[in-house]
């Protein structure tokens, strides 16, 4: 039976929102950017920038200059092979927040764009940019408290909303300025919407534009369709009759013309375009990733990735809590048809278990049905994380029910749900602030913690983000204008290092691979299982392997920082 949410829920899912949003905006102040976000953060100018001109050309009567060919080519044609609208809010957000410390403002950015800086000036470029991830998660954690609290209980939907940001790989994608924590987020909307449309004729639109707004964020969200479509019938069966098809008909009308709306880039040769887009994907370059002390760079991959990398990085509370509120939910259903089996239909069900079990495994099945490279650790399959939270807070659910008999005192019974909420939410919350800002090299007790987790031969890092741990270091010891070989890190990265005062400009980049450790006095090397090369070349190039700077996470190296003796 269906919960009817009151004020009082309405005001704790704010709370909810509130408490997520500023601990990832406290948590990205420290975490270091990442190689993708480089390159998102020029789209992200370079895409506002479009829209600055379309502001522009209509203030000026002349709108259709913005919706030529040339037009909309020179404002999405730079990485166009993903969506546009994460790019474009985190371009808004940059152009409404920011303030830039660059001395050569205004200007032109690197990509030949005019930049206009007429902003409020409340927040550093990197946290304009990063923001709306950062509410796009809150708001994730806002609608896992919703669905359990509506489907279970208040107990139930704190619990999966705290768990569902206290982990620590998604919490780590959610303070950056890129697209999987976001999908993630735009997935649970989605499933939320539909959950909602199967009894309530308004959510069948809303269905429809919240998973065209989850195409435009990145392709995962092509998959919701086989997942939700199942469950219909699995609803179907149980209410003996159809439920509404409405969220179907909006996904595939209101949805697309969303998608297209959101994606300038394909209003131009759009199936030809959309067939690239396609293609970039199906196709795409691997990378390496260390996997049980074995480099992956192309297939076969293991099939046994998601679920044991899932297994290793995921809070053990939480994945305790899970598994136990997937029994929970599959003894409590057949228990229900065992004791009534002449039932008549339930013509109320929602199937809610099965929905949210579904979706606790499909985002990491999609890996194992596609055989997809397993490059980014875990990024590809946040989105099981909310529903894997959602299970656990059915179990603490069901052990207030089990602990709250009707002859305990009215105050235990008052207090238990709280205080076995805290009790089960804090460790996650300890590992989750534990591992941060290196998330990615952390992995849970069930590996041993960072130093365990390399042991075993998992994949340290990815993304040269680290780097920002040891700009500190560099800027008190590199000499005026020093050639520095940066290894993973690119140079959009530098540029905002440089833009947030967090790097000095006068030193050099030296360029990428052996010239560019050649041609530098300061080298660094972060720790992959496939870049021991480079650090070989450093100690050959200069005639030391004696590191000046070890950056570490609890004992783990990460990146290591070389310097070229001075004769």
């Amino acid at each position: 039976m269906i919960r009817v949410l009151t004020r009082a829920d309405r005001r704790l899912a704010g709370a909810v929102f509130v408490v997520a949003l500023l601990a990832l905006f406290a948590g990205g102040r420290t975490q270091g950017n990442s190689r993708d976000e480089g390159y998102y953060f020029d789209a992200a100018e370079l895409y506002w920038s479009y829209y600055g001109d379309l502001v522009e050309n209509t203030a000026r009567l002349q709108p259709t200059k913005s919706f030529t060919r040339a037009a909309i080519e020179r404002g999405f044609g730079y990485n166009h092979e993903h969506p546009a609208l994460m790019k474009s809010l985190f371009g808004l957000s940059w152009r409404v927040f920011h303030k830039c410390h660059c001395p050569e403002q205004p200007g032109r950015h690197p990509l030949g764009y005019a930049k206009k800086h007429t902003t409020l000036g409340l927040l550093d470029e990197e946290a304009a940019l990063r923001l709306p991830t950062n509410v796009l998660v809150a708001l994730m954690a806002m609608l896992v408290y919703l669905l359990g609290a509506a489907a279970w209980s208040r107990a139930a939907g704190l619990v999966a909303a705290t768990l569902a940001v206290a982990a620590p790989r998604l919490f780590f994608d959610a303070q950056l300025a890129a697209f999987d924590a976001p999908i993630a987020a735009m997935w649970v909307a989605v499933v939320y919407a539909y959950w909602r449309a199967l009894d309530e004729r308004e959510w069948g639109w809303r269905c429809g534009v919240i998973f065209g707004l989850a195409l435009a964020t990145k392709h995962n969200a092509f998959f919701l369709p086989a997942v939700l479509g199942p469950h219909w019938l699995f609803v179907a069966w149980q209410r003996r009759r159809l439920p509404p098809f409405r969220p179907f008909i909006y996904m595939a009308t209101l949805g697309v013309a969303v998608y297209l709306l959101c994606w300038p880039w394909l209003w131009f040769d759009t199936v030809h375009r959309f067939r690239e887009y396609v293609s970039f994907h199906v196709n795409h370059v691997y990378y390496n990733m260390e996997y049980f002390g074995r480099n992956y760079n192309k297939p076969p991959f293991p099939l046994s990735f998601p679920y044991a990398m899932t297994a290793l990085t995921l809070p053990v509370t939480t994945l305790v809590l899970s598994a136990l509120g997937s029994v929970m939910l599959v003894r409590d259903w057949l228990a229900a048809r065992r004791d009534n089996p002449n039932a008549a239909a339930d013509t109320g069900t929602r199937a809610t278990g099965l929905l949210v079990g579904i979706n606790a495994l499909f985002p990491m099945a999609i890996l194992t049905v596609t055989r997809a490279p397993i490059f980014g650790a875990t990024k590809h399959f946040h989105a099981s994380i909310p529903f894997l939270a959602l299970l656990a807070g059915y179990a603490v659910h069901r052990l207030v029910l089990a602990l709250s008999d009707g002859d305990a005192p009215i105050s235990r019974r008052r207090w238990l749900a709280p205080a076995l909420a805290v009790l089960v939410c804090a460790p996650a919350a300890a590992e989750t602030w534990r591992s941060h800002p290196y998330a990615l090299t952390h992995y849970n007790l069930l590996a041993g913690g960072p130093a365990g987790g390399a042991d075993l031969g998992m994949n340290r890092q990815f993304w040269g983000y680290p780097t920002l741990g040891i700009l500190p270091w560099l800027g008190t010891h590199a000499r005026a204008g020093a050639p520095v070989y940066w290894h993973d890190t690119n140079q959009a990265q530098l540029n905002m290092y440089v833009r947030e005062n967090r790097l000095r400009p006068d030193i050099v980049n030296t360029g990428l691979e052996e010239p560019g450790v050649r041609a530098s006095d300061i080298a660094m090397v972060i720790h992959e299982k496939h870049f021991n090369k480079y650090e070989y070349w450093i100690w050959d190039f200069y005639g030391t392997a004696r590191p000046s700077l070890v950056l570490d996470d609890e004992g783990v190296p990460i990146v290591t920082v070389y310097e070229r003796p001075r004769k």
